[in-house]
């Protein structure tokens, strides 16, 4: 931008802060005797506490050498009980780089029936730097009791990427809120992407323009409000991908400027122009350019191997032994792919390129597909908003399959993603071929247990469970092992099944990461039998096979998102002693999940003194919307319904 440009956005920008603040000021301490009656919520009657209103007033703005969006925010809220107590101890973070400004707050009360107003004095603030990026800016509110109304306000100069992501919002919290807003203004030379998540249907927006004169010019500034009023409070639910996907928020992306005198300059691409951009990347497209150190190794590898798909689990082992994850998830490399290769030690992308630059160096196909983790929430396919991506795998193409490879963790199979990047959809970067992919390979949670127990006339079991854990169960083990050790696994499942004695541990296939885990492991359970005069009463469904039903709730806010396929076996032979019969078994059954989306079976066999019981859950369908909660939640319910039945023996008289 040339100096001209500079003063001339300088002015105009001030400018447009301060008619912007001036025409929307928000007033501190206008609290009345109605907020302070602390009368139930009508829409949350139960809530410990309410924020009353949430209101932010943002302008983009240059000071000469930086763009930087200047934030005035007030909220206020009411402490319902002393449950709530906790929320007059605030934490507010901003970028190291951020200027806070201003800044006060007070409680407010009824005393004899007058309002009262407590000001936390400017030395109890604190402003804490808790890393190289983040500070926190810290204060208590004192005289805080049932019905206070607490109230703070600052303004901020947000610096870090501030023209680019502009003010991101939450309108929801974990308390309700009844009002909440954003306003932001900008010239008209530039233009934002939005995205709502959440509940987008609850926030509304209103648009108008402002005019603002410098050298006798007329420029228009957009401001543009969101706002949302009675938003409930996000509470979490079994099985929802993450609060990120589900928190109602609006989040800004710089698409493009086109400033006076000059021509239209793309700053976000659209997915038609994605691709090129990041091939141009000097930490992207270039760095795959640059792997030519890889391919000796690679050969080296690889030699005396004829199938890709050897190759590829050779060079995938190689990678992922080699190189340490440094925990920083991106889709962007951190330095030269060779400085990482030397160090052995790097971010996800600097991973992810090695490995895919040593499956080219073998003329294995392989490209970057970029993506967002769960935890990040979805990609919005009509819109290219950059910032959604936070991760890169590699899409590879090995004897007429395609396979999603990640090597940042050794314990991992080739063709299982981390369990975070089942997110949907990312985008595959190919100078050819660029396009939306499914982020699933045959990804599953398995386990399948074969129980032989014996039960004796008091009602005693004992006897061998052996189960085989697949996919991402056997990772868990795997995984858990590594940390805790053998000895820590052992007391660990000791620690859930306290009921049992548990002997003769084992764990077998832990080094072979291609194979499922297999556990073996002696039981003893006394009085496993409810002995009832000359009955026995048995549920065969021990504590660490049968699991509640994480559905219990009547209605469902969020979908329910299992992330993979889901599969639970249990063959159990129950062999009783001589002197008894069978009088009552629970009947075979079997029964579907919606339409194809899953099933249970349930089959129990009786043959001389043994029972034989097969059991199987199946759920293949990963995604179900609030609507469909109760095929769900019922599918559930039926399912433990059968497996507390009991089997009733009896002794021969």
């Amino acid at each position: 931008m040339n100096k001209i440009l500079s003063l001339f956005f300088t002015a105009f920008l001030s400018c447009s802060v301060n008619n912007l603040q001036s025409q929307n000021k928000i007033p501190f301490g206008e609290i009345t005797y109605g907020d302070l009656e602390n009368k139930p919520y009508k829409p949350d009657p139960g809530a410990d506490a309410i924020i009353l209103s949430d209101k932010g007033i943002a302008a983009l703005g240059y000071d000469g050498e930086e763009f930087f969006v200047e934030l005035v925010r007030d909220v206020k809220i009411r402490i319902v009980n002393s449950n709530g107590f906790d929320y007059a101890n605030v934490e507010l973070p901003f970028s190291t780089d951020d200027d806070i400004i201003t800044y006060r707050a007070s409680t407010f009360n009824i005393r004899n029936g007058e309002k009262t107003e407590t000001e936390i004095p400017k030395k109890s603030f604190i402003i804490d730097r808790i890393s190289e990026s983040v500070k926190v800016l810290k204060f208590n509110f004192p005289d805080v009791h049932e019905g206070s109304i607490i109230e703070y306000s600052y303004t901020a100069r947000l610096k870090n990427n501030a023209v680019f992501v502009l003010v991101p919002w939450e309108f929801q919290s974990d308390i309700p809120v009844a009002s909440s807003s954003i306003t932001v203004a900008y010239p008209e030379y530039f233009t934002f992407k939005n995205i709502i998540s959440g509940s987008a249907k609850s926030v509304y927006t209103t648009s108008s323009t402002t005019q603002s004169t410098f050298f006798r010019e007329r420029m228009k500034v957009n401001v543009f409000t969101w706002y949302v009023q009675n938003m409930p409070a996000f509470r979490n639910e079994p099985y929802i991908k993450s609060r990120e996907e589900n928190l109602t928020k609006i989040d800004f992306e710089l698409a493009s400027v086109s400033f006076p005198g000059s021509s239209l300059e793309e700053i976000t691409p659209t997915y038609q122009t994605l691709t090129e951009k990041l091939l141009k990347r000097s930490d992207f497209g270039i760095a795959l350019t640059k792997t030519g150190f890889l391919k000796q190794k690679a050969i080296e590898l690889t030699s005396g191997l004829n199938d890709n798909v050897s190759k590829l689990k050779k060079i995938h082992e190689f990678v992922s032994g080699k190189i340490l994850w440094n925990g920083v998830e991106d889709y962007t490399a951190s330095a030269s792919l060779n400085t990482v290769y030397k160090k052995e030690k790097g971010n996800s992308a600097d991973i992810n390129f090695i490995l895919i630059g040593m499956l080219r160096a073998v003329n294995i196909k392989a490209d970057p597909l970029i993506l967002s983790m769960r935890s990040n929430g979805s990609i919005n396919q009509l819109s290219a908003m950059i910032q959604q991506f936070n991760y890169v795998v590699a899409y590879v193409f090995a004897d007429d399959n395609y396979y999603l490879v990640d090597a940042t963790d050794p314990l991992r199979p080739f063709d299982v993603l981390p369990f975070e990047c089942l997110n949907g959809v990312g985008r595959l970067i190919s100078e050819y071929d660029s396009r939306f992919v499914d982020l699933k390979n045959n990804e599953k949670e398995a386990s399948a247990a074969a129980v032989g127990l014996q039960i004796d006339d008091k009602g005693n079991l004992a006897g061998e469970m052996k189960t085989r854990y697949s996919g991402y169960d056997a990772y868990a083990v795997r995984k858990l092992v590594i940390l805790e050790g053998e000895d820590g696994y052992l007391d660990l499942m000791k620690e859930n099944a306290t009921e049992m004695e548990i002997t003769d541990f084992r764990l077998e296939n832990l080094a072979i990461r291609d194979s499922d885990v297999v556990e073996t492991v002696r039981i003893n359970i006394r009085n496993g039998a409810q002995v009832a005069g000359d009955r026995l009463l048995f549920n065969p469904f021990l504590p660490p096979i049968a699991e509640g039903n994480p559905f219990y709730q009547e209605t469902r806010n969020f979908p329910i998102d299992f992330g993979t396929s889901r599969e639970t076996r249990v063959v159990m032979d129950l062999e009783f002693p001589d002197g008894f019969s069978v009088i009552e078994i629970p009947a075979d059954i079997t029964f579907s999940l919606g339409k194809g989306d899953g099933r249970y079976e349930f089959v129990c066999r009786t043959n001389g003194n043994k029972i034989m019981i097969n059991s199987l859950l199946i759920i293949d369908r990963t995604l179900y919307q609030p609507s469909e909660y109760s095929l769900i939640r019922d599918y559930y319910s039926k399912v433990l319904k059968k497996q507390a039945e009991l089997v009733v023996l009896k002794k021969n008289l």
